[in-house]
């Protein structure tokens, strides 16, 4: 159970128990010391402690809160116990009877709890790459695209900063299959500041391309199936939030169009969810297996005759 605060307990020391059980017109004083087991407040045969009150109270409250607060949930109590009295003692014996349903819930709660327990230390949750990819080519149809995706290379020069004068060249670079000329061309934004991407080994969504690279809509369609290198430049347009003059070079690498089946990237997390969940229901289902044969073996199980 969780410790009350010395906030809480001195307010309940301080703050009389009248005004809390006015309901039932049985004000007593308060008692000199205030501690766990203290009875703050009964209901036919029932008594609430002070430990109960001061369970779910929040750290922090000054005494004054503390205190209105045990009122307004003492008040709350014995409300509760007054209309479990009445039905209790009003509703017919059939309409009362709540031991099955609340021996199940019990149960369930422990099953619960169990399996929870036995998870933590029996589900390994560890999944390789080729589990994953397994599962993506026995299962294409849950992962079909409902969008075009794309790898692209690409570089973003500064807002506002006209091409370099060397602008064929970097296309050049650009598109190469050179593995050193890439690596000079990253070189060079790097130590220029410029966003780049060369490796081209991500898949997009245009809109996410668009979110890295100044990609103008009216020219969508041409640049996604261009085989070569696009050279944009997307003017300033105040009305449309852009201050500055943009430039970019884009090179789209591959494209897989909608309706293919999703590269494994874009659906890992997704795939894990599936494969962990099947893992847990046979972990699971192993773990009862398991129980009920011990419980035969034990002899602590029992079939009744047909009578």
């Amino acid at each position: 159970m969780r410790q009350a605060s010395g906030t809480h307990w001195l307010a309940l020391r301080s703050m009389g128990w009248c005004c809390a059980v006015l309901l039932l017109n049985s004000c007593k004083p308060p008692a000199p010391e205030t501690t766990p087991d203290t009875v703050v407040a009964s209901a036919y045969g029932r008594s609430l402690k002070a430990s109960e009150l001061l369970s779910g109270f929040p750290s922090g409250l000054s005494s004054i809160d503390s205190a209105s607060r045990a009122n307004r949930a003492i008040s709350e109590w014995l409300e509760r116990q007054a209309i479990v009295h009445l039905a209790e003692t009003e509703l017919p014996e059939k309409e009362r009877d709540f031991d099955r349903a609340v021996n199940r819930y019990r149960e369930s709660l422990f099953i619960h709890a169990y399996e929870d327990r036995y998870l933590r230390d029996h589900l390994d949750t560890s999944l390789t790459t080729a589990e994953l990819q397994a599962f993506l080519i026995a299962q294409p149809d849950l992962f079909r695209l409902e969008k075009p995706l794309f790898r692209a290379r690409w570089m973003v020069f500064a807002d506002d900063q006209p091409f370099p004068s060397d602008i064929r060249g970097l296309t050049k670079q650009l598109a190469s299959k050179d593995a050193e000329k890439l690596s000079a061309l990253a070189s060079r934004c790097t130590d220029a500041g410029i966003p780049f991407d060369l490796e081209a080994d991500h898949w997009w969504t245009w809109e996410e391309l668009g979110q890295r690279v100044p990609l103008e809509p009216r020219r969508a369609s041409r640049q996604q199936s261009s085989r070569w290198v696009s050279k944009i430049e997307w003017k300033a347009d105040s009305a449309a939030g852009r201050p500055f003059d943009q430039r970019a070079l884009l090179l789209v690498t591959e494209r897989l169009s909608t309706g293919s089946v999703s590269p494994l990237e874009r659906v890992a997390d997704r795939i894990s969810e599936l494969l962990l969940h099947r893992r847990r229901n046979l972990t699971l289902q192993a773990m009862r297996q398991q129980a009920i044969q011990s419980a035969w073996a034990e002899a602590a199980l029992t079939i009744e005759p047909k009578k």
